[in-house]
């Protein structure tokens, strides 16, 4: 099973992202993200053994937190603004850092820690893009702000027409 934790993300945001969307370079096999599948991932496990998912379970439902505020502003890229392999959304806020980081040290006896760096997936890129215009023009982009009161433990299925997301289980703030 193809396994990561995430927070979805509300429509209005999620159509906030889709204008910008629109004004994303058609060339360079850039691969726009489906507003459907957009959400925040706080950590990425990969193949998992379905023998495992009740461990997994069992250890997200130690996660304790209270509901908090994401704000989605600017537009940037991984690995950087001069070689784009992704274009994303940046989501600020301290409780998600925070969030993100006692997942990943919950799960680090059965996964590899990582850093998280708080985005939304706008878009991938497979051959290099210039976009300086249009990472400028939505440097400083609001998209809006959401509450979160629960995190998701999702799988992945990969098809022929993109990833499909199956929620298996999901984790509500105190």
């Amino acid at each position: 099973m193809r396994l990561f934790v995430a927070i979805d993300i509300p429509l209005e945001i999620k159509r906030n992202i889709g204008q910008a969307q629109k004004e994303l370079p058609e060339a360079g096999g850039l691969k726009k993200v489906e507003l459907t599948q957009m959400h925040v991932t706080l950590k990425f496990l990969g193949e998992v053994n379905p023998r495992m998912l009740d461990r997994v379970d069992g250890v997200l439902r130690e996660v304790e937190f209270s509901g908090f505020k994401v704000k989605v502003r600017g537009v940037g890229a991984f690995p950087n603004e001069r070689y784009v392999k992704v274009v994303w959304a940046g989501c600020v806020s301290p409780e998600l850092e925070a969030l993100a980081h006692d997942i990943n040290e919950k799960l680090s006896g059965m996964f590899a820690k990582e850093e998280f760096t708080p985005h939304l997936t706008m878009a991938r890129v497979k051959r290099k893009l210039v976009m300086d215009d249009y990472l400028k023009k939505y440097a400083e982009w609001k998209f809006g702000d959401f509450n979160v009161r629960e995190f998701h433990l999702l799988e992945s299925i990969l098809g022929r027409t993109g990833a499909k997301y199956n929620v298996l289980a999901s984790y509500r703030s105190r």
